[in-house]
């Protein structure tokens, strides 16, 4: 599957997938049904990082 950009549209809410962010770090996460993203992984939200990408499982 190829890597789709956030401007472009945004997964179906809860959905897992995988993202890129502006750090170049790869991670899981969802969007929240107010469009919210949620990243899986403490570390990397923790520095509150813009999605540009993602990626469906």
């Amino acid at each position: 599957m190829a890597w789709i950009s956030v401007k472009q549209r945004l997964p179906e809410p809860f959905t897992k997938v995988w993202v890129l962010t502006d750090s170049g770090r790869k991670v899981t996460g969802y969007v929240k049904s107010n469009g919210e993203w949620h990243l899986l992984c403490p570390q990397i939200a923790a520095t509150k990082p813009e999605v540009i990408r993602w990626e469906g499982e």
